[in-house]
C-alpha cells in the first residue's frame, strides 16, 4: 500500500525554545521519534505542508492541504500531523472538501511534544497509521482523527480538554475506531459504523467567506452588543444561545436586533452553547420567537462543522438575487447532510435538500 504522511507543524512538531515550544521538526524526524512504527513495510511519501502552530492555520491552508492530497492521486491513505488548537476545524473543514476522494485520511497531533517526558506523540503516531491502514484495507473513504486511542469522525469532534491526552470527543456521534492491547501490543479495531457521503466534488472552485460573526450569549448582556455586530456588516452572525437555542426577550431582549438583522439580509444562525445535544428551536417559547422571525437552526453541529459550512455555503449563495433567496438556500445548505456532519431529525423548522 502507498501511504502519505503531510505534516503541518503543531506541538507535534515543537521543540522547546526561549519563546516556548516552537514547531520545527520534519516528517522524517517525527518517523524517527515513533519506534512504534518499525518495520511498517508499506510505501510511504512525505510532504512537509507547514510548519507552524495550528493558531495560526488559515482557511487558505486548508485549500493547500487540500491541494495536496488531489496531487497524491493513488495513494491508499493520508496521514496528517496537526497541531490540536484547531485540529477539529481542519477536520471539518477536510471533511467537506474531499467527499469525492476515496483515499481515508486520518489526522492526529499531541499534547506534548515529542522531546518531552511521557510524550503522547509517538503513540499518537503509530494509531493514526494503524487507523489508516485498516481503513483502507476496509475501503472505508472519509477525513477521520485519532487521538488517545480512539477514532473520531472528522466533522462530528471537538477539542475539550487544553491539556490532558483525552482532549477530544466525538459530539453526538459513534466512535469510528479504537486500539486495543492484543498480545502486549495495541492494533486498530474498527467499529461497525461507517459514515454516510455524498461520493461526489461538493465545491469545483471552493472559498472561504471569514466575515462571519460568532456571537456567545451571556445573562444581562447588552442586545446593543449584538447590534454593533449586526452594524459592522457581517455575511452571517452564528448567535450561541443557551440549551437548546433559548434567547433572552425579558429585561435585555434579543428579538428586535435579531428581527432587524434578518429583515437587513444578514442570515442568523442558532446553535446552542453546550457541547452535546445540539439545537432545536421548537421546543421552548424562548426558541420559537427567534425561529418565526426566520433564524436558522445549527442542528447538532459542532462549532467547527457549522462554522466551516457556513464559510464554503456563503460564497455559493452570496448571488442569489434576493435576500429571501439567499436564506432559504442557505437553510436547506445548512440542513442538508453531507458527510453526516448533521443528524437530519434534529434540525426543527429547516427544511429541504441542499
Amino acid at each position: 500500500m502507498k501511504f502519505l504522511l503531510l505534516t503541518t507543524g503543531g506541538t507535534i512538531a515543537s521543540v522547546a525554545s526561549k519563546q516556548g515550544f516552537v514547531p520545527a521538526l520534519s516528517g522524517e524526524k517525527l518517523l524517527e521519534a515513533c519506534p512504534l512504527l518499525m518495520g511498517f513495510e508499506h510505501d510511504l511519501e512525505i510532504v512537509d505542508v507547514f510548519s507552524k502552530d495550528s493558531s495560526n492555520m488559515h482557511p487558505q491552508d486548508w485549500l493547500t492541504l487540500e491541494e495536496t492530497i488531489r496531487r497524491a492521486g493513488d495513494c491508499d491513505a493520508v496521514v496528517v500531523l496537526h497541531g490540536t488548537d484547531t485540529l477539529a476545524w481542519t477536520s471539518a473543514a477536510l471533511s467537506y472538501l474531499l467527499q469525492d476522494v476515496a483515499a481515508p485520511v486520518v489526522l492526529t497531533g499531541s499534547m506534548l511534544p515529542p522531546g518531552e517526558p511521557d510524550s503522547d506523540a509517538p503513540e499518537n503516531i503509530y494509531a493514526a497509521f494503524q487507523f489508516a491502514l485498516q481503513l483502507a484495507l476496509y475501503k472505508r473513504r472519509g477525513v477521520a482523527v485519532a487521538f488517545a486511542d480512539t477514532l473520531f469522525h472528522g466533522p462530528r469532534v471537538t477539542k475539550l480538554d487544553s491539556r490532558r491526552k483525552k482532549a477530544f470527543a466525538s459530539v453526538d456521534y459513534p466512535l469510528l475506531g479504537e486500539m486495543k492491547d492484543k498480545g502486549g501490543h495495541k492494533v486498530a479495531w474498527l467499529t461497525p459504523h461507517s459514515p454516510n457521503f455524498s461520493g461526489r466534488r461538493l465545491w469545483d472552485t471552493p472559498r472561504f467567506e471569514t466575515d462571519i460573526a460568532l456571537v456567545p450569549i451571556f445573562p444581562g448582556m447588552k442586545p446593543s452588543r449584538l447590534e454593533a455586530v449586526l452594524a459592522s456588516g457581517p455575511k452571517a452572525v452564528v448567535l450561541e444561545a443557551y440549551g437548546l437555542g433559548g434567547v433572552p426577550y425579558m429585561h435585555e431582549s434579543f428579538l428586535e436586533p435579531i428581527a432587524r438583522g434578518i429583515t437587513s439580509g444578514v442570515p442568523i444562525v442558532l446553535r446552542t452553547q453546550s457541547a452535546f445535544g445540539g439545537t432545536d428551536l421548537s421546543v421552548y417559547e424562548v426558541g420559537t420567537k427567534v425561529l418565526d422571525l426566520g433564524a436558522l437552526s445549527a442542528g447538532d453541529m459542532t462549532r467547527e462543522a457549522l462554522m466551516v459550512k457556513l464559510m464554503l455555503l456563503l460564497p455559493r449563495l452570496q448571488e442569489k438575487k434576493s435576500e429571501t433567496d439567499l436564506g432559504k438556500e442557505l437553510a436547506t445548505g445548512l440542513s442538508a447532510n453531507l458527510c453526516d456532519d448533521i443528524t437530519d431529525t434534529v434540525n426543527a423548522g429547516v427544511q429541504g435538500r441542499w
